[in-house]
């Protein structure tokens, strides 16, 4: 991740719930930005101008990680040099990352403290379909439960610059010029 980086900050005089509201807007955005340039992956791949072949195989995937883990299969049957494959894979892998904690506060139920109605914790359950059984995952909302978001959302900024440079080296190895680019290009990315 040497790209530079958007600094991610919190505004001041937050409470804690503002503070998780705050963060995980912030941490969606990003994400979706992420995962908006694996769909460019595809797009360079499969795609070909004036048709609708990456985005029908994009949305039929119903899942992030079968569409990421997709992307990478076609990746590996293109004829692209090995260490594009290889950084783009490594930008995948910390994507995965990112997505659990992002789909951790997404599809967590929050329950208030009773005597406060505060925001006390965040639960979640994941399925072990080895064991067959749900396990549970509790947070406290508290200053570190803030912190740990903050690092993710600071992660998903870096993973986002991180992943132009390949995107924009695959489209060019696949003339792939029907991947459209953002308007205006982000800044980063400009010549100097």
């Amino acid at each position: 991740m040497n790209a530079k980086t958007k600094s991610f900050v919190m505004p001041a005089g937050m409470d804690l719930e503002d503070q998780l509201a705050y963060c995980i807007g912030s941490l969606v955005a990003s994400w979706a930005n992420c995962e908006s340039l694996f769909y460019g992956f595809i797009a360079c791949i499969v795609g070909k101008a004036e048709t609708g072949i990456a985005p029908t195989i994009w949305l039929s995937i119903k899942s992030t990680k079968a569409r990421v883990d997709l992307t990478l299969q076609l990746l590996n049957a293109a004829n692209v040099p090995q260490p594009l494959k290889d950084e783009i894979s490594k930008c995948a892998e910390l994507f995965d990352g990112i997505t659990r904690t992002r789909n951790f506060y997404c599809h967590s139920y929050y329950r208030v403290d009773p005597s406060t109605m505060n925001l006390a914790v965040i639960e979640s359950f994941s399925f072990d379909p080895r064991a067959r059984t749900y396990r549970p995952d509790n947070k406290t909302l508290n200053k570190a439960t803030i912190n740990e978001l903050v690092e993710t959302v600071r992660r998903t900024y870096a993973l986002n610059n991180s992943l132009w440079k390949p995107l924009l080296e695959l489209r060019e190895i696949l003339q792939a010029q029907h991947v459209e680019l953002p308007e205006p290009f982000p800044e980063f990315l400009r010549p100097k």
